[in-house]
């Protein structure tokens, strides 16, 4: 039994302790109306629920050997959907894949074409304007990597540097007002991917690349550069993973913080934590507090 089925049988298992608790111990909260709403009504006409990904994005989102969408978010979205078909009380749901980039994920979810997006989107109060997100999935820093052999230790050496940033995301965004306000003196060069800014490096077009520090590391050490770069020890800014979901369909948001909520409480999750971060070992305390203060109770 792999890792998603044994979390869906902890859940099932989990449901069922609950509804043969003791009368004293059930809540005296009146009991809940049915969910409604546009999104969960798109999904019920269509019995279909789509969810948009980025294939390059590991390891929170890729193309498996089978050339099925997989990953740790992806994983983490199978199982919300596994979920709604009790909660919307469907008998039966397919889920399609829509395949997206940085920029094209935002309208997939604002037009209602993605029910769904599950990569690394990070949530920000900018694009909570546009579209909605999910409890926090994952919590990493932003930070630089330069080629094995520089002579860069810090981040204020990156003053009259070359720095490669992949446009259209949180780490652009940062950067570039870190420019306009003279806190980073470095010349940023907006590229359309990571393999572009790791290939970039490696030709020596450019001295730092800037990203999210695991997303950029596992991208890195596939493309040409190999092994042949490090990353800064600081990180410059935090950034926290939802999935991107419509802000107009609260009922909809709830059934996937609830999934998400009680697949926090399980020990599951440390073994999918395992499955795609293995080299970090188990979740270090800031993933454990992360998972224990949203592990909400019934």
């Amino acid at each position: 039994m792999n890792v998603i089925q044994r979390l869906i049988c902890a859940l099932l298992a989990l449901t069922v302790s609950l509804t043969i608790l003791p009368a004293e111990a059930q809540s005296n909260d009146p009991p809940p109306r049915p969910l409604d709403g546009p999104v969960i009504q798109r999904i019920k006409d269509k019995q279909t629920l789509t969810i948009a990904y980025d294939p390059g994005k590991p390891p929170f989102s890729l193309l498996g050997d089978d050339g099925q969408p997989t990953g740790y978010t992806v994983d983490l979205c199978r199982i919300v959907a596994s979920q709604l078909v009790t909660q919307l009380d469907m008998g039966l749901m397919d889920i399609r894949w829509l395949k997206t980039n940085s920029r094209s994920r935002f309208d997939a979810i604002e037009s209602g074409e993605a029910d769904l997006e599950c990569s690394a989107t990070s949530n920000t109060l900018d694009r909570q304007r546009r579209v909605g997100f999910s409890l926090t999935t994952f919590i990493q820093g932003a930070t630089f990597a330069v080629r094995q052999d520089a002579d860069l230790q810090k981040l204020e050496e990156l003053t009259s540097k070359k720095i490669a940033v992949v446009r259209n995301t949180t780490t652009s965004k940062l950067l570039k007002q870190g420019v306009s306000a003279g806190q980073l003196q470095g010349t940023l060069i907006e590229v359309k991917n990571m393999e572009a800014a790791a290939n970039m490096l490696a030709d020596k077009e450019v001295d730092a690349v800037a990203g999210d520090r695991l997303l950029m590391f596992d991208q890195l050490i596939r493309s040409k550069l190999g092994i042949r770069f490090r990353m800064l020890p600081q990180d410059f800014a935090p950034e926290y993973y939802g999935i991107m979901l419509s802000r107009t369909d609260p009922d909809f948001r709830w059934a996937v913080n609830a999934t998400l909520s009680r697949t926090f409480r399980t020990p599951v999750i440390g073994e999918l934590f395992q499955r795609w971060f293995g080299s970090l070992n188990q979740p270090g305390q800031l993933m454990e507090a992360l998972y224990f203060t949203q592990a909400y109770p019934e």
